[in-house]
Parts: structure tokens; sequence; C-alpha cells
């Protein structure tokens, strides 16, 4: 039945490998308020031993990896934290955190952070079962043994990491990011505990929730959607332009709304996942590679600009999603967002206008290009960043 509903509309996409598969999603993945504290029941599939604990400095500061830790005691694993991840994580830091740990017993890896950190984990736990760096694993599944198992555990609405094969690092030595993608590189777990995002400040709420709406839209709109990712995206951006705003207002207080967001995010991340991102990543990335900017952040600013770029290109699949979310001018409602969310404009951002043909040519050579609705050339992505301008 699933296969026949896969191959029910011709596909759009190109040759890519990944896009004649059918629709995947081996993570087991729990959903809810408090969903946390199931950590134990869910450690219980693993040998009692070491658990590796992976997050960010900033929230080591916090009592999260206290409670994390807390539940792994309980389950009978010691934890072992390293809370060394910096934003847009680095192949040498994760080469060096896995450094740290091969050759112990670890038995499972618990990822607590954003998107910064479910990838750092990922590419950790890849090298705990692989030999040499994680720059050796660029691609789609140019490693044989599956990562360790990861137990996932977002702390923002925007990354999908832990629900996605994907691992994108920077890889500071050639100033870009690298993809290191592959079917055993999927968490085997992924906790979406909404209570998590309770002292999430206002600006992260906003760019994490735009970067899911990136996620959603691109999968939607790219060469290599198909009916259950088309789906997803349609359930998470309706979810996104419904609460975010009031989201961002007030997360703390306001339960429902912050439910909505962030299960919207790992909703998007199911979709994205299976259809890919699109020409806003491909930016995004390269601008991430060069300069030390958030990811969530650049895919918000780049959304609108992207879509307006493409025009005609993309109308007919713009209004079918629009019409399917109750906002038949999507452009003009993500605009409205855009602007209730106080984001900046792209020119903010400080980025040389000598950069930009660097940053053009290396967003064509992403791998999600050519998932795009119309793969862009250097040349296109030279004069949309053009027509945006630069801040230096």
């Amino acid at each position: 039945m699933l296969r026949s509903l896969l191959r029910s509309r011709p596909p759009r996409s190109s040759s890519r490998a990944e896009t004649e598969l059918a629709f995947r999603l081996p993570t087991r993945t729990i959903v809810g308020p408090g969903s946390l504290k199931q950590l134990g029941t869910v450690l219980g599939d693993y040998e009692a031993g070491t658990a590796l604990v992976v997050t960010d400095p900033g929230l080591g500061k916090t009592d999260l990896p206290r409670r994390v830790c807390g539940f792994i005691e309980t389950a009978g694993f010691r934890p072992w934290v390293l809370d060394e991840v910096k934003p847009n994580p680095r192949v040498a830091d994760v080469d060096a955190m896995a450094a740290q740990v091969r050759g112990h017993a670890v038995q499972v890896v618990v990822a607590v952070g954003g998107g910064s950190v479910l990838d750092a984990a990922k590419g950790v736990a890849l090298l705990l079962t692989n030999p040499g760096s994680i720059r050796d694993y660029e691609g789609r599944n140019q490693f044989h043994t599956p990562a360790a198992p990861v137990v996932a555990i977002p702390t923002t609405c925007g990354t999908g990491s832990e629900v996605t094969w994907v691992s994108v690092l920077t890889d500071s030595r050639q100033r870009r990011k690298i993809s290191v993608k592959g079917d055993g590189l999927f968490p085997e777990w992924a906790i979406v505990d909404s209570d998590v995002l309770i002292s999430l400040p206002a600006d992260l709420v906003a760019a994490t929730g735009m970067d899911a709406m990136t996620h959603a839209i691109e999968a939607f709109i790219g060469r290599a959607s198909n009916p259950v990712s088309d789906e997803l995206a349609i359930s998470a951006v309706t979810l996104l332009l419904e609460h975010l705003g009031a989201a961002a207002a007030d997360i703390g207080a306001n339960a429902a709304a912050r439910d909505a967001v962030m299960r919207a995010s790992t909703i998007a991340g199911m979709s994205f996942g299976n259809a890919d991102v699109g020409p806003v990543h491909c930016l995004s990335e390269s601008i991430g590679g060069r300069h030390d900017l958030p990811h969530g952040l650049l895919n918000a600013v780049l959304l609108l600009p992207v879509l307006e770029y493409y025009g005609d290109d993309v109308e007919t699949r713009l209004s079918e999603l629009g019409s399917r979310c109750g906002r038949p001018d999507l452009r003009m409602a993500i605009r409205k967002l855009t602007v209730q969310l106080g984001l900046p404009a792209f020119g903010r951002l400080g980025i040389d206008v000598q950069d930009f043909e660097a940053i053009a040519r290396a967003a064509e050579a992403n791998g999600s290009n050519s998932s795009a609705p119309r793969p862009m050339t250097s040349q296109d992505y030279f004069d949309l960043l053009n027509q945006l301008g630069g801040g230096a």
C-alpha cells in the first residue's frame, strides 16, 4: 500500500538515488509535554553501561543536563557529559570529542540540545563505530558500520535533526559545511518534550521556528517530494503559521503554542528528512561555512527572498501548499509572520559583498541544489545576494 501511494504521482525529482527510496523513518519518536521522563524507559533497550551525554556549554549551565543525568542513573547507566559543542559545530571538534571516548564502552549517546548539538552527537556516534575523521564520511552512505545508538532530545523548535539521517558540520579548514548522510545515522530514539522550551529566548523561538518553516516549505516545493512528505509539510506549516507568533511572544506561558511549534519542528524534520531541502539551505550552509552565523537565523532571513526570486517557478506548488494551510497567499503570510517576529533584514547580518561570489559558487555545489524546484546556478545565487545587499 505504501509503495503504491508513493508511486501514485510521477516524480518531479532528478536522478538522485534517495528520491527512489520509499518514505522511511526508523527513529522511534515520543512527542509530548513531559516526555523527557520516559528517557529511563527508552534506555531499557540497551545494555547498562556508559551513556555519553553530548550538549553545549550554555545548556551545561542549566538544570536540564542534570535532570537528564538523573534519568540515566535511575536506568542503571553511568552518565559521561561532554558539554563542548559550539554553534555551527566543527569537524575538528567532533573528531576531538570522538577521540576522548573511543576505546571506552559507550552503550548509547544521549544528545541534548539544538541542531548543532544533535548534528555533532550524531558525528561522534558515527566515529565510535568507524575509524578516521568525520570528514572521511562526507556524502551519502560512505560508512560501513552504523553509528552507535543515539537518543536525541531537541531543545529548540527548529532543528528536525532528531529524525533525520544527516549531520551538517563546518569544515573550518576549507571554510565550508559538509553533510554526512546515511541510513545508519538516524537516531534510534527521539524524545520531543515541549516543556524544555519554556525558558527559550524569544529571538531563538522566532529563528528556529522559521528554520522549521523553511524545512517544511522546501520539502514541499522541491523535486524530491512525495505524498507522505507533502502531508507532513502541510501539517508543519499549518501549525507554525497558527502558533509561532504566539510562541515567540511568550513561550513560557503559552503551553498550547509551545507544544504546537515543537511538534511542527519534528514533523518538518520527518518531511525534509525524506524530501530534502533546497536553495535556502544551499545559501545558508554556504554562508555559515564562511561566517559564524546561526543556521536557523540564516534560513529565517533567506526564506522569503528565495521564494520571491523563484517567482512563477514555484507558484503552483506554493499556492497548493498555501491553500492546504488555509493561507492562499503563502508568501504574504510568511511576510507578515516575519515582520511580527522582528527578524532582521539580510543586510544587517554583516556579510561583505566581496564574499558573494565565493558563497554563490559554494551554494551551487551544495548537494541539495539538485532537489531545488529549479536547480540554481552560481549566477542565480550571486544575483540574489546582490539584490539583498551586503552589510560591509
